[in-house]
């Protein structure tokens, strides 16, 4: 992994203590993902330092619906019985590679590095993560510059991965909403169904009414999901223009997630559609061929056309 630009390696606790100080940028390597982790140094102590990070994992998507949460977090300087040189916390693994990273333009003084712990700490408890736009290293170039950037997504292979995580890992919260609702029309539609079918003695009449019916319950919920993806890439648009008012990113960023967001939504409205209308035909049963059939669609969809816009955008650019 490439070091980060003005990273200054620190192998030992000892080291940390003497060049890591109040209003510190540290990036910590991990190696499964290969990636570094960002967090801002508030304080340290003797025994312990006090960080606010972007940070999360599966329990913190369950307890609060975000990925990861911005937190201010104590860490405390203990290390494992087995092996007392290495720490319990990943946040202090000198063994990955730890480093302290010193850019121009960061903050010298002690006034401004109060300014700068007070604006990290307005974030605290934001939990709208993304991985091309809002990850750990943005907020804390955004803390510490006032401009928020990403230096490990500048290549082509982790702005991909990026990407694919945004539109799947990222969006499952809207698609929870999208499934409740889609199981709403199509409980109301499927009325219409039955009251084709009530009258019909006919078993050809019925088995053509039950194909149609099935076709039209599909297409009908599908369509009608179509003004909450729109409204759903809105939302996501206006918080975007937010980022970028406050300087949360960089204009590029900006203008490639609001290509993203277009294009996927768009997508995922369509193939949503078809995939409804497919999957009520294959899978004969009332409301879960449309659910199933929707979600498959939107999903494929929605991860296609983000993932293809924002490659485009980064070769036309």
């Amino acid at each position: 992994m490439v070091v980060p630009t003005g990273g200054i390696l620190i192998e030992n606790i000892s080291q940390f203590k003497k060049k890591v100080g109040r209003c510190s940028h540290v990036a910590v390597y991990r190696s499964l993902l290969n990636f570094y982790h960002h967090y801002l140094v508030i304080e340290v102590k003797d025994n312990s330092m006090l960080i606010i990070h972007n940070s999360g994992g599966v329990l913190n998507a369950i307890s609060s619906g975000g990925l990861a949460e911005i937190q201010e977090e104590e860490i405390d300087f203990t290390t494992e019985e087995e092996n007392p040189c290495k720490f319990k916390s990943k946040h202090l693994d000198f063994e990955a590679g730890l480093y302290l990273v010193e850019r121009s333009g960061y903050p010298i003084t002690e006034d401004e590095k109060t300014q700068i712990i007070k604006k990290a700490r307005s974030r605290v408890g934001e939990n709208d993560y993304k991985f091309s736009s809002n990850n750990c290293e943005f907020f804390v170039t955004w803390a510490i510059t006032g401009y928020g950037t990403c230096e490990q997504l500048q290549n082509a292979g982790p702005r991909l991965l990026a990407d694919v995580a945004d539109s799947t890992v990222c969006n499952y919260r809207s698609a929870t909403v999208k499934t409740v609702f889609d199981k709403g029309v199509q409980s109301t539609i499927i009325g219409i169904e039955k009251a084709v079918l009530k009258g019909s003695s006919n078993l050809m009449v019925k088995t053509a009414a039950t194909a149609t019916t099935r076709v039209a319950t599909g297409a009908v919920a599908a369509i009608a999901v179509v003004p909450i993806e729109a409204i759903s890439c809105a939302l996501s648009i206006k918080s975007l223009i937010k980022k970028l008012k406050e300087e949360k990113i960089d204009d590029r960023t900006f203008k490639r997630e609001t290509t993203k967001k277009i294009s996927g939504s768009a997508a995922a409205a369509a193939a949503g559609v078809g995939g409804a209308v497919i999957g009520q035909i294959i899978i004969p049963v009332p409301i879960v061929g449309g659910i199933v059939g929707g979600l498959v669609g939107g999903l494929i969809g929605r991860l296609s056309g983000t993932v293809v816009s924002g490659k485009v955008y980064d070769i036309v650019e």
